[in-house]
């Protein structure tokens, strides 16, 4: 009984020295010199040996060990069982009579999931995946939209954007007082035509016809064409393209190639990004980071480009920063060949009016991110086209107009559409802001509660925890990601830290970058 008691009055005063040090304490414990001499006094009279206490120690952590690999080894069985599962109901819709269930074998130590491969299984049919082509606009002379100019802005140089609205389906034509002609098609009609103003005042007299046919009346106007007080400001101003697309200027560097990464900092980044790759191996059973790269619309558009921006040859900065990530151990979703294949669909890839990705642009990333989590995770498998609704309105609020300082107020429209579960959505995601402002294309990008850092769990242990960065275009995915996820962190927005004690704590399978073409640096300043 002595020896018990000697023993106990050990541990505490093992404790009792480590205290002060490990808790930042001050005060309160008891030296380490006396605590050394009184443990080797009970060490003298065979009471207890720190010998045993580290033996005892070794002892602990060895159990803890053991049952945290007890427990993702049964975390596996289970995701692996859901996978079976699924598979055995696509080949054999009826199952045989269950047979008695044996004795669980013992527990073998867990494996990393980078140390299993899973095998790549495509979409069941990649057409349930997309909207399927475009069908141009069909004009009804029951259409009484007005032709109006909304407002006009310099460019680039003398070229201008006029902004307004027209008839569906209507071609729209302008001469300028200089006879210059410029035409532009209907886009749902509104349209964001551009033309050459040497003049500020310069007079636009503007018709709008179908299949050669003119529609009504010409207009004249004569509002001026004013300097947007964003010219000078690279980050925000805009440029105006063919078929009413509008781009930022600061994508034209990597549209140029003008923006090319040393050598020396493509080897240092590579190691980073390496590092980071192990380190997130050894997170849980393994976690897994990808990079989603988003091409600028310049990139998927060239065509659309003006003239007096040239297109670099050769490698690009995208594809730097896309090898060096692999070359590193990242998986990279490169959404280049699948916004090419998908660029002429019936839903757009991006806004005309906003410098933002849209709806159907943000879903068929959302596929090609499920398409691979779901190799592992089958119960995460993307959600096909048809499980959403498309809706289209006329949306305003764009960013273009407005850094064209032409629309300040909602004035400019934008004929587009918003996406909308026809499925049940988990409660925390009903009462998103950004689903209540109907008619508004930019600002849900913005609002406070897709701005700002959050966690959402939806408690289904067959659907992956996910760990997200991002800037506003994350704002599109975030009900499609959280809503395929057992449990999602967003990241503040913007924000790129690579911070591996939240992450730890957050304890995801994959971390996500959702990381656009013009803001590549986040990968390698961060």
């Amino acid at each position: 009984m002595t020896n018990e008691i000697l023993r106990a009055t050990a541990a505490l005063l093992a404790a009792a020295v480590m205290l002060p040090a490990s808790a930042g304490c001050s005060k309160g414990g008891i030296s380490v010199s006396d605590a050394t001499a009184l443990m080797n006094e009970l060490d003298k009279t065979g009471a207890i040996s720190i010998e045993d206490i580290e033996a005892e120690k070794e002892a602990a952590a060895k159990a803890a060990a053991e049952k945290k690999a007890a427990e993702l080894a049964e975390k596996e069985a289970q995701r692996q069982a859901a996978k079976d599962a699924l598979n055995n109901k696509n080949q054999n819709p009826n199952p045989p009579p269950k047979k008695e269930e044996e004795p669980a074998e013992p527990a073998e130590p867990v494996e990393l999931k980078r140390d299993h491969p899973v095998e790549a299984v495509p979409l069941d049919d990649p057409s349930l995946y997309s909207a399927g082509p475009r069908i141009p606009e069909v004009y009804d002379p029951a259409d009484t939209r007005e032709l109006k100019v909304l407002g006009a802005s310099y460019s680039d140089g003398f070229w201008a954007v006029a902004y307004g609205q027209c008839k569906v389906g209507a071609l729209v034509t302008a001469t300028t007082s200089d006879g210059d002609v410029f035409t532009v098609q209907s886009e749902g009609g509104c349209f964001a035509l551009r033309f050459y103003a040497p003049k500020i005042h310069t007079q636009l007299i503007v018709s709008e016809s179908y299949n050669g046919q003119q529609i009504g009346n010409p207009i004249v106007w004569n509002g001026g064409v004013i300097t947007s007080s964003y010219e000078e400001d690279l980050n925000w101003s805009v440029l105006i393209g063919g078929n009413n697309q509008g781009f930022y200027y600061k994508m034209i560097p990597d549209y140029e190639c003008s923006n090319l990464l040393p050598d020396s900092t493509i080897s240092s980044v590579t190691e980073k990004i390496r590092g980071r790759v192990e380190k997130l191996s050894e997170i849980g059973d393994g976690c897994e980071i990808i990079y989603m790269l988003v091409p600028a619309s310049m990139s998927v558009f060239p065509e659309l480009v003006p003239d007096t921006v040239e297109k670099g040859d050769g490698e690009t900065r995208y594809d730097q920063v896309k090898n060096l990530l692999e070359d590193a151990g990242a998986k990279v979703l490169d959404l280049r060949p699948v916004f090419a294949e998908h660029k002429n669909d019936a839903l757009p890839l991006y806004y005309d009016m906003d410098s933002h990705w849209t709806e159907y642009g943000a879903y068929l990333a959302y596929v090609e991110l499920f398409d691979y989590i779901s190799d592992r995770y089958p119960a995460a498998a993307p959600r096909k086209f048809d499980e959403f609704s498309w809706d289209w309105d006329y949306y305003t609020r764009g960013d273009m107009p407005w850094y064209f300082d032409v629309d300040q107020g909602g004035l400019v429209y934008e004929y587009t559409f918003k996406r909308n579960p026809k499925f049940e959505l988990p409660a925390f995601l009903k009462g998103l802001n950004r689903f209540k402002l109907k008619n508004s294309v930019s600002y849900p990008a913005y609002i406070d509660d897709v701005s700002a850092g959050a966690t959402y769990k939806t408690g289904n242990a067959e659907l992956p925890d996910l760990y997200v960065y991002r800037n506003s275009y994350g704002a599109a995915l975030w009900d499609i990601l959280a809503e395929r996820s057992n449990k999602c962190v967003f990241n503040t927005m913007f924000s790129y830290t690579f911070n591996i004690a939240q992450i730890k704590n957050a304890d995801p399978d994959y971390i996500v970058f959702v990381v656009t073409e013009w803001e590549l640096n986040n990968i390698y300043d961060n």
